[in-house]
């Protein structure tokens, strides 16, 4: 997670070059909209849906919100919503903002319905870098210390973007077999204005 946090802060740190320059990009990133910060973005998401989108066919949704396969169902400030014209698909786009930038935080689902997620770093000069997402936590995160487990238990996620950040969704393995296993434990990653901060939550009241 450290290697993780130092590249996010870094790039949301890096000091811009010209006195004139910085006060009209950092004016500009203050405008800067979750459709604007869309548009300079390559849609490589899309492609976990039945219809991915050619460079024209961005365009045209970030202009006029709509093209012949995708609509724009919700929008705000920070959050971006599409649609799919045959309602079997939705994407959101969520801005994640910071004193140097801001993160743009993808979430689609896939035909499986497994939800996926990446984020994208936008410079105060309107430079989108694609970001990797936090490492994937210990499987112990999951659970509570002295709980009976299956020997050799692993585990794989997939990160959901939600309101506050990355919901980290996991899978169980015991000796490469999936095991169904309800955990403890719930793990986020929280955005603190900076950087996404690993964040478990113990789960109340639920079947084991």
């Amino acid at each position: 997670m450290c290697k993780t946090v130092v590249i996010l802060t870094m790039l949301l740190l890096v000091p811009l070059c010209g006195t004139e320059a910085s006060a009209q990009v950092t004016d500009h990133t203050r405008v800067l909209t979750a459709r604007q910060a869309f548009s300079l973005i390559p849609t490589e998401i899309f492609e976990n849906t039945r219809f991915p989108l050619s460079e024209k066919e961005k365009s045209q949704l970030a202009e006029q919100g709509m093209n012949s396969h995708w609509s724009i169902t919700e929008e705000e400030r920070d959050i971006l919503r599409f649609g799919s014209t045959e309602g079997s698909a939705s994407v959101c786009l969520r801005l994640f903002r910071s004193k140097r930038g801001a993160v743009a935080a993808f979430r689609t689902e896939d035909d499986d319905g497994v939800c996926l997620s990446e984020l994208w770093y936008i410079s105060t000069g309107g430079h989108a870098t694609p970001l990797p997402l936090p490492p994937e936590p210990d499987t112990d995160s999951f659970f509570e210390p002295g709980r009976d487990l299956p020997g050799r238990l692993s585990s794989s996620c997939t990160y959901c973007v939600f309101d506050k950040g990355l919901e980290v969704l996991p899978s169980f393995s015991s000796d490469g077999i999936p095991c169904d296993l309800s955990p403890d434990n719930a793990v986020y990653y929280l955005w603190n204005g900076t950087t996404f901060i690993k964040k478990i939550k113990k789960l109340l009241g639920l079947p084991r």
